[in-house]
């Protein structure tokens, strides 16, 4: 009960990120190797790859803690829903506008059916599947909110029985002249 609690407050704030988060800015190399270096820590069994291709540091704008909220809710579903083959791909690039960070696993993957609908609240693919490995259904709908606010986006592809990427991008920060 509390987590959903935790979850259902954090939803609610990710609806005002442009109220009260607009001039935030953060670092992306920074959060993305923090993020990478604790999950690695946490999950020895795992076997995660950082593929960064961005050219130095690079700004983008949106509140550290909700840029690295992001990451953790994708890189925990990639490790909950992994089956044999427990290897992570996180790959970030830029362009002339944005930045790309896509997370890719190995598991069990998505039906087609499902895909459009995991980004709505409380919607979970198999309900006693994820009831057993925890989650309210709220996480994928916190980060499409954060992204959403940030003027950013979330897609993903998945293949059954082969895994899933999500894709994240956000646009660079680029200070007016």
């Amino acid at each position: 009960m509390k987590s959903l609690v935790q979850e259902m407050l954090d939803l609610s704030r990710a609806e005002q990120v442009d109220i009260h988060y607009k001039h935030e800015l953060t670092d992306v190399k920074n959060i993305i190797n923090q993020v990478f270096n604790n999950f690695s820590m946490i999950h020895p069994d795992f076997v995660f790859n950082l593929d960064d291709d961005l050219a130095g540091n690079v700004m983008v704008q949106i509140y550290r803690n909700h840029f690295e909220q992001i990451l953790i809710i994708l890189l925990d579903n990639a490790v909950k829903y992994s089956t044999n083959r427990k290897e992570i791909h996180i790959s970030v690039a830029e362009d002339l506008y944005d930045i790309q960070i896509a997370i890719q696993d190995f598991g069990e993957g998505i039906a087609p059916e499902d895909l459009q609908k995991i980004f709505n609240r409380f919607y979970r693919i198999d309900k006693a599947r994820s009831r057993e490995k925890g989650g309210n259904g709220l996480g994928l709908a916190i980060a499409k909110e954060l992204l959403d606010g940030y003027q950013g986006n979330i897609t993903v592809e998945s293949v059954l029985d082969f895994g899933t990427i999500f894709r994240i991008r956000l646009p660079i920060y680029r200070e007016e002249k």
